[in-house]
């Protein structure tokens, strides 16, 4: 009963780089048997809806997304079916993002590796917003990141992943350890605080972005998205 995805591979869950090797496939089995998503991938895994004026892709950072592998070859051939009168934005979701917001060593060598064989996609289609958790932390990038350089025709990369489960590592909490690479040339706005995300498409060359925190429901942080 592992790995209800039924991809062919050795397990499908978890890419081959870093130190994820733990799992076999067990971890979907509740979501699998819980949840239903659009009938438009591979059940819970990765799937694409359309809402309003936004074709929304939802990936699995857990499976195999190298080129040619069934993961890859549904996001491509999703991507090469957008219609970009209908849904003039693109967004797309990720448990892992694709630019990490702390400096977790053990976790770059996965992230760059998801990075290196899905970001080329993200510019040749003109992807305006990666959102992805993860991370127990808010991290907003600096607009149109590609190949680690700012404004250079790549995505919005937004990482949600505060609140939930408290971390911790021996016996400091995640929040009590600072992870943060100030000198990450891509970061625009970080913090830790608890919040959720909300999505504003206003029209089809306008999009707002807020991160609103749990304590009295104030904004930290926004954007404006335009075409």
């Amino acid at each position: 009963g592992k790995d209800p995805s039924r991809v062919n591979t050795a397990d499908g869950y978890q890419p081959p780089w870093g130190n994820y090797h733990g799992e076999g496939g067990e971890c979907g089995v509740p979501l699998y048997n819980r949840f239903i998503m659009p009938d438009s991938g591979n059940s819970v895994f990765w799937y694409s809806y359309d809402y309003a004026s936004a074709h929304t892709i939802v990936i699995s950072s857990e499976h195999d997304l190298s080129p040619s592998s069934v993961q890859y070859d549904w996001l491509l051939k999703d991507l090469q079916n957008v219609d970009k009168v209908k849904t003039p934005w693109l967004i797309i979701e990720s448990h892992r993002p694709l630019y990490e917001p702390e400096n977790i060593p053990p976790e770059r060598s996965t992230i760059e590796g998801i990075r290196r064989e899905i970001e080329p996609l993200m510019f040749e289609f003109s992807v305006d917003l990666f959102l992805s958790g993860h991370y127990h932390s808010y991290f907003r990038s600096c607009k149109g990141l590609y190949k680690e350089l700012c404004n250079n025709g790549g995505p919005q990369y937004i990482t949600i992943g505060t609140g939930g489960a408290t971390m911790f590592f021996g016996n400091e909490t995640l929040e009590d350890i600072d992870f943060i690479q100030n000198s990450w040339k891509w970061t625009e706005f970080f913090t830790k605080k608890f919040g959720y995300g909300r999505v504003t498409v206003a029209n089809a060359t306008s999009l707002h972005w807020e991160f609103v925190s749990d304590d009295g429901l104030r904004v930290l942080d926004n954007v404006w998205l335009a075409k």
